[in-house]
C-alpha cells in the first residue's frame, strides 16, 4: 500500500514537472521585446520613436508614418536622412510630449526621391543635436491595404512653363 501511494507521488510529480518544467528553463514570452506592428522602433537619447512605416506608390513620395516621443523638458529638432543622405527631412517635438506625423489631420513628413521599393526596407538615418544617430530599416508599404489607403502621398506636380 506505501509502495503504491509512493509510485502514484512520483508519477504525479513526475508528470507536474513534465509539463511545467519547461517554464523553469525557457525565457518567459512576455519579456520579450518586440514591435507589435508593421512599423520598427528606435530610441535616441530623450527621443522615442515608434510605429515608423514608409507609404508610397511610386517609390519617390513616401509618405513617412510614426510617433515621436520626446521625454526632454525642452522640444527637439530631430533629423531625417535618406536615400544615402541624398535627401533630409526634419521633424520638431515638443518637450515633455507626444507627436504623430503622417496621419489624416496630422502634419506630414513627405520625403521625395526616395528611390524605395514596395516591400522592402527603407534605410533612414535618426540623429538630432549631438545624440548618437541611428540607422532604423523602416518597411515600405503601397495603399493597397486598407488601413494605409489614406496615407499614399501626393506626389508633388510640376509647374508647367509658358512656352
Amino acid at each position: 500500500m506505501i509502495a503504491r501511494g509512493a509510485a502514484s507521488a512520483i508519477l504525479i510529480g513526475g508528470l507536474l514537472l513534465g509539463t511545467t518544467g519547461c517554464s523553469l528553463f525557457s525565457e518567459k514570452a512576455t519579456l520579450i521585446q518586440y514591435e507589435p506592428s508593421d512599423g520598427t522602433a528606435a530610441t535616441i537619447g530623450d527621443i522615442q520613436l515608434r510605429n515608423v512605416l514608409a507609404i508610397t506608390e511610386d517609390g519617390e513620395t513616401v509618405n513617412l508614418v510614426l510617433t515621436a516621443n520626446n521625454n526632454a523638458d525642452k522640444g527637439i529638432f530631430v533629423t531625417l536622412q535618406y536615400n544615402d543622405g541624398a535627401g533630409e527631412a526634419q521633424l520638431y517635438v515638443a518637450g515633455n510630449s507626444a507627436k504623430s506625423f503622417g496621419q489624416p489631420d496630422e502634419d506630414s513628413v513627405i520625403l521625395t526621391d526616395a528611390d524605395v521599393e514596395i516591400g522592402g526596407l527603407m534605410p533612414l538615418y535618426v540623429q538630432f543635436g549631438q545624440e548618437q544617430g541611428k540607422e532604423l530599416l523602416v518597411p515600405v508599404f503601397d495603399g493597397s491595404l486598407g488601413e494605409y489607403s489614406t496615407l499614399v502621398p501626393v506626389a508633388p506636380t510640376s509647374t508647367p512653363s509658358a512656352e
